[in-house]
């Protein structure tokens, strides 16, 4: 019998995933002074785009508040932090209000969903840097 995660799990584990990585963007913001971030392997060595291309440039500029420039740099996921805080929001106030109301409940189907954009996103950069040229 195969057993999925549930919100039971994936709320809590949502939370310490969100503080891990805001302690680690503040430690790299202040602690590091914003170190350099390295090329991706997969361009450095091959020049080609890997799923997770443009990511990291992504996530840094909507922390900076470059909606359309983190959109630019990686769709799947902002896509995918966007899914993230209305599951993360629409929890916290439905457990806030005793469990009532509308809620976003966590679907196993999501992981896989994720990977698919992630693998689309990679397809697509690939098809467009080596046949038109455009690169992010």
């Amino acid at each position: 019998m195969e057993r999925h995660m549930t919100d039971r799990e994936a709320y809590p584990a949502a939370w310490v995933t969100l503080a891990a990585l805001g302690g680690g963007f503040l430690l790299w913001k202040y602690a590091l002074g914003t170190p350099a971030i390295s090329r991706c392997w997969a361009w450095e060595h091959w020049r080609l785009y890997c799923p997770g291309c443009g990511g990291t440039r992504a996530v840094l500029a909507l922390a900076c508040g470059h909606i359309l420039r983190a959109l630019h740099y990686h769709l799947p996921m902002m896509l995918t932090t966007a899914l993230a805080a209305v599951y993360m929001a629409s929890q916290t106030v439905w457990r806030l209000r005793g469990r009532r109301g509308w809620v976003l409940h966590y679907d196993p189907r999501w992981p896989g969903l994720v990977a698919t954009l992630f693998l689309g996103n990679c397809l697509l950069r690939n098809i467009l840097w080596l046949w038109f040229g455009w690169g992010i």
